[in-house]
This record gives structure tokens, C-alpha cells and sequence, in this order.
């Protein structure tokens, strides 16, 4: 019987494409060397070929099961004691600006006062959309709430802003941290 651990792997190489067994080209010596101890102890090709027909088997069972979680994902979520739950998303203006939110998101808006953990009412909803039911304001959704929990009060990063004019000697140069807050979306109600 040869020593197979001092052999380098070219030598492991021809080894196994003389016994006929196909390996990934770019395996390490150690996988190499797993495999022609085990083709030569006769585990070889019948544990191989098992192994890759039971690896055949389990992807589909993985493709079902995520596509049974997606339909269960994108069916519509039943209203509760409370009222309707949206598993939609709604539209919010906040700081100038628009955002789509859905419940879970975690969404970066302008600085709201505030503290960290303190929850948030934003009432300015531009429209509400749950599946083929969207209702859309006028400008607003009248009794539209989004509630959010404020995780972070931070500053972005830095922002450069460099001013020259040519043959002029003027030069300038600023940097700016915009003020920020992040917010976890907890509910849409109408």
C-alpha cells in the first residue's frame, strides 16, 4: 500500500483520475485525500453516488418548503380583535421627504425628537396598500396611523464639500453629518 499522505497533490490527482473517480479540481489535498482512502478501502464509488442521489433528494424538499413559506408570506393576514392587521405597505411623508414602509421594516428619516424606545405616531400617510385593497389620500388617509419605535438617534457618515474657483485662490473645504433617526415599523392601521 502507498503512502498517500506524503504525496503532493498532482500526485493525488493522477491517482484519482486513474482510478476513475471524478473530484472537483480545486480541492484541497486533505479532500483528496479522503477520497482515494475511501475509494481504496472499496467505499469509493457506491458511497459517492449514494451520497450525491441523497443530496439530489433533499434540494427539492428545500424548493417545496420555501415555496409553501412564500405562499404563506404573501397570503393576507386575518383581522384581529384590534382591527385589520396590513401585511401591505403604506406611504409616509416625514421630514420633507417620502418613505414606503411596511410593518417590520426598518426605515432611516430625518431627525424626530425623541429617545430611543420611545414609540412614534407618524399621522402624515400618503396612501395605504394591502394586496388589491390601496386606498390613497387626498393628500392624506383620513385616520391613517403608521406607529414606529425609534432604534437609533445617530448622524450619517460624512459628507465633503469642496468649493474652488481657478486662478482665483479660493479654496474651501466643509464636512457635514446629517442628523438622523432610525425607526422600526411596528403597525399600519386605517
Amino acid at each position: 500500500m502507498k503512502d498517500y499522505e506524503k504525496m503532493t497533490v498532482k500526485e493525488l490527482v493522477d491517482e484519482l483520475t486513474g482510478l476513475g473517480v471524478s473530484f472537483n479540481k480545486k480541492s484541497r489535498k486533505a479532500e483528496l485525500l479522503e477520497l482515494l482512502l475511501a475509494e481504496t478501502k472499496g467505499e469509493g464509488k457506491e458511497s459517492t453516488q449514494g451520497e450525491d442521489t441523497a443530496k439530489a433528494e433533499k434540494k427539492p424538499a428545500k424548493k417545496e418548503a420555501k415555496s409553501t413559506e412564500l405562499k404563506k408570506s404573501t397570503q393576507k393576514s386575518e383581522p384581529t380583535e384590534d382591527g385589520p392587521v396590513y401585511s401591505g405597505y403604506a406611504i409616509i411623508r416625514t421630514g420633507g421627504k417620502q418613505y414606503q414602509v411596511s410593518a417590520g421594516s426598518l426605515v432611516r428619516v430625518e431627525k424626530i425628537s425623541g429617545n430611543v424606545g420611545d414609540t412614534v405616531e407618524l399621522k402624515d400617510v400618503l396612501a395605504v396598500v394591502d394586496g388589491d385593497d390601496a386606498k390613497i389620500g387626498q393628500p392624506t388617509v383620513e385616520g391613517a396611523v403608521v406607529t414606529a419605535t425609534i432604534v437609533e438617534q445617530d448622524k450619517a457618515k460624512k459628507v465633503l464639500v469642496f468649493k474652488k474657483k481657478r486662478r482665483k485662490g479660493y479654496r474651501v473645504k466643509r464636512g457635514h453629518r446629517q442628523m438622523f433617526t432610525a425607526l422600526k415599523i411596528a403597525d399600519i392601521s386605517v
